[in-house]
């Protein structure tokens, strides 16, 4: 009798648990895998998305690479150029060749009707000074004054103010050593 009213007290024992556990239907079930399916599907594409951000860095890091290679490469031209320029005789007046640059006025320089200063490597006070509408110096588009000093230069000038007629004029120059003249220096491009 005890084993038939211990039976009894764990059946309904058994019974009082059972009643508290929830129930699950089918549509919750397929609710919830519904769930885990898109669960799955969101991992999925942010591992797509991490994998994609990864492989555009790795895009972008090469890039920033050959960028850096192709500064190194400018910087190095430029160290070659700045070499030769140190090293050419003509730039340091030690040359016998007929080479010259204009050093004043500068490039983009803004002028007025009174006489610039004219500076020229190797220093030369005659020269012929070169004033043109066009960058390249053409004929009809140019004109050449003989400058043998300050004065001159500053008498002459207004010549040049005349001839530009625009805001834009480019000048060069060509200095004179004795009976030899030199070939025609850099443009530079002044404005009034």
């Amino acid at each position: 009798m005890t084993k038939y009213i211990s039976s009894l007290f764990l059946t309904v024992l058994l019974l009082s648990f059972s009643a508290q556990a929830e129930t699950t239907t089918y549509t919750d079930f397929v609710a919830m895998q519904n769930d885990m399916d898109s669960l799955n599907s969101t991992m999925i594409e942010q591992q797509d998305l991490i994998s994609k951000l990864s492989d555009d860095i790795g895009l972008m890091a090469d890039r920033i690479l050959e960028m850096a290679d192709r500064i190194v490469y400018t910087e190095e031209l430029l160290a070659q150029s700045l070499t030769l320029l140190i090293n050419n005789p003509d730039f340091a007046g030690t040359s016998s060749s007929n080479g010259t640059a204009l050093i004043l006025p500068a490039d983009g320089a803004t002028l007025t009707v009174t006489a610039p200063t004219v500076t020229t490597i190797p220093t030369s006070t005659v020269y012929l000074i070169y004033a043109s509408t066009e960058p390249t110096f053409s004929a009809g588009n140019t004109i050449s004054l003989y400058i043998d000093s300050t004065d001159a230069l500053s008498s002459k000038w207004s010549q040049v103010v005349a001839f530009a007629g625009s805001t834009t004029i480019y000048l060069a120059v060509k200095r004179i050593d004795g009976s030899t003249i030199s070939t025609i220096s850099n443009g530079v491009k002044v404005s009034f």
